[in-house]
């Protein structure tokens, strides 16, 4: 089981696990997805708003790493923001559905 987060949105909360199947950040599924339960709340005491959770994206992403993938090091920066502001749409938007 991967890095798990309680983050709290707007919408609602949503429990974000790191998937440890993903090699590179910048590919798939490197955000888990699911409705906290019980059991997620009492595991994981500490809510993160979306907001402040942006910052540890990008260290979420830089720590999985990017694989093969090589560029200039603006291009990889630019890349590694785009994706973080990517999975935190995806994450308030499952907040919303849910």
């Amino acid at each position: 089981m991967g890095a798990r987060y309680l983050v709290k949105t707007d919408y609602g909360d949503v429990v974000v696990e790191v998937n440890e199947a993903c090699e590179n950040a910048l590919d798939g599924e490197l955000l888990l997805l699911e409705k906290p339960t019980a059991q997620h709340r009492a595991e994981l005491s500490l809510e993160t708003p979306l907001r402040a959770f942006a910052a540890k994206m990008v260290d979420i992403i830089e720590t999985v790493g990017t694989g093969n993938f090589t560029s200039s090091p603006r291009l990889l920066q630019m890349m590694v923001q785009e994706k973080a502001t990517a999975e935190l749409k995806r994450i308030e938007r499952f907040a919303q559905k849910n």
